[in-house]
């Protein structure tokens, strides 16, 4: 790409171009349609259930030093969005 981009520039021609930042796009994923597209493409059973387990009810908290000190956590967060198979969830979700 940039190749093609430097040549062209370097040709006169006109350069343009348009980039997709995607980095949260999981985040304004529906996971009720989510979950009928993996149901579609045969994700059922216990592994259907482990990704809506995964997707739903998470917690988090930052610990600083040793996890025997309450002092140094914040308190119990609920996570609304994001996740490691974000991009993965997200492909599968776009895909026709």
């Amino acid at each position: 790409m940039i190749n093609g981009i430097s040549t062209a520039w370097n040709d006169k021609l006109v350069v343009g171009g348009i980039f997709c930042d995607l980095q949260k796009a999981f985040d304004c994923v529906n996971h009720e349609i989510l979950m009928d597209k993996l149901e579609f493409y045969g994700i059922q059973g216990k592994f259907c259930s482990l990704i809506k387990s995964h997707l739903t009810g998470r917690f988090q908290r930052v610990l600083l030093g040793n996890s025997n000190d309450n002092g140094n956590s914040s308190n119990w967060n609920q996570i609304e969005n994001g996740s490691i198979l974000g991009p993965l969830l997200f492909l599968i979700y776009v895909y026709k």
